[in-house]
């Protein structure tokens, strides 16, 4: 899978608002750094319960960017996966995604240029750690609806942060550069590890399973949950870029 799935160039993107001393494994927890971030000494925990570990540049008003200049996404499958099915076209229709789900993100307001300038932000991304859903495998779990919503009631099939067997995950490595610069502006790593169900038991087992079989059936498929993450990346880029310009 190394020679198929790391470091496969699709097209395009970044975090907006977000140094070359190479951070601890440790510092980001149990996340390796895959070196793809020009500088990662001023990452720190979010604070907020997701995991994800921030950096904004003091020293850059991040205000002057009002456009962005996206480069290639890259891609980093995870070489100890249990499952690396991975088509080449379906990790360039990934990237195309993501880039695609930034670019409706933003643009409205902040619109995508090719030419860097003194108003626009660089966005370099990577995700990294990719590992596939197994569609195949889950498939028991359309079968007998019932029993996995025992299941989640109990916590029983949870391997580890909520995730479930077969649902895939991702991290992102994001950076905003200044375009002219290259100075660091903002760096982002968050990893996305995807959640079968989708249910409130709460509001009775009836409701949970009409529920439950409905989200878990628009997940079915190999890169339902990285597609999840990545809308969820680009959202993210459009606030950071709100906040700079004090929108929120």
């Amino acid at each position: 899978m190394r020679s198929l799935g790391i470091r496969i160039v699709g097209a395009a993107a970044l975090l907006a608002i977000f140094g070359s001393a190479q951070v601890s494994a440790e510092s980001l927890g149990d996340y390796q750094p895959k070196g793809f971030l020009s500088d990662y000494s001023g990452l720190k925990p979010r604070g907020d319960g997701s995991g994800a570990f921030i950096y904004e540049n003091p020293k850059v008003d991040k205000s002057k960017y009002t456009r962005l200049m996206i480069d290639r996404i890259k891609i980093f499958v995870k070489e100890d996966a249990d499952y690396k099915g991975v088509d080449p076209a379906e990790l360039k229709e990934l990237v195309d995604y993501f880039h695609q789900a930034i670019v409706k993100a933003v643009s409205d307001a902040y619109p995508v240029v090719r030419e860097p300038g003194p108003d626009v932000v660089r966005l370099r991304i990577a995700v990294t750690d990719l590992v596939p859903n197994k569609p195949e495998a889950s498939v028991v779990s359309l079968v007998v609806p019932f029993l996995w919503v025992a299941d989640a009631g109990a916590g029983v099939t949870q391997d580890k942060a909520g995730s479930t067997p077969f649902v895939g995950e991702a991290t992102v490595e994001m950076e905003a550069l200044d375009s002219q610069s290259s100075e660091q502006v903002a760096a982002y790593v968050e990893t996305h590890v995807g959640k079968k169900y989708h249910i409130a038991l709460d509001e009775g087992v009836g409701k949970a399973v009409e529920k439950g079989v409905g989200d878990y059936v628009k997940a079915y498929s190999t890169w339902a949950y990285t597609k999840q993450a990545m809308n969820r990346w680009a959202r993210l880029i459009r606030e950071r870029l709100e906040a700079a310009h004090g929108e929120r």
